[in-house]
């Protein structure tokens, strides 16, 4: 299986989270990490590590992923089998909704 790291800002209310989470449920997740963002705004950053049993179900979960924000920065980890894949990943590549 392939695995992802995906990059999302979101506002910090209940909806947004309780959708990340709805998005989220049925996948794979390595791991997650919520952070408020330093910028003093009402946003989250957030990592998530997951794993998508097939490369095209990438775009589905982009999809999904643009309902609640904009803009996803997505990045494929790196499967080396002396690498820990949660951590070493290749560069991001910004992915926006039109």
């Amino acid at each position: 299986m392939a695995m992802w790291r995906i990059r999302i800002n979101l506002a910090d209310d209940p909806r947004s989270r309780a959708r990340l989470d709805e998005v989220l449920a049925s996948q794979r997740v390595q791991a997650i990490r919520l952070t408020a963002r330093e910028d003093g705004s009402a946003a989250l950053a957030g990592d998530v590590v997951l794993e998508l049993p097939q490369d095209d179900a990438l775009g589905d979960m982009l999809t999904a992923l643009h309902t609640i924000s904009s803009q996803v920065y997505v990045s494929r980890a790196d499967t080396r089998p002396d690498a820990d894949p949660a951590l070493v990943l290749e560069p991001d590549a910004l992915v926006t909704s039109s």
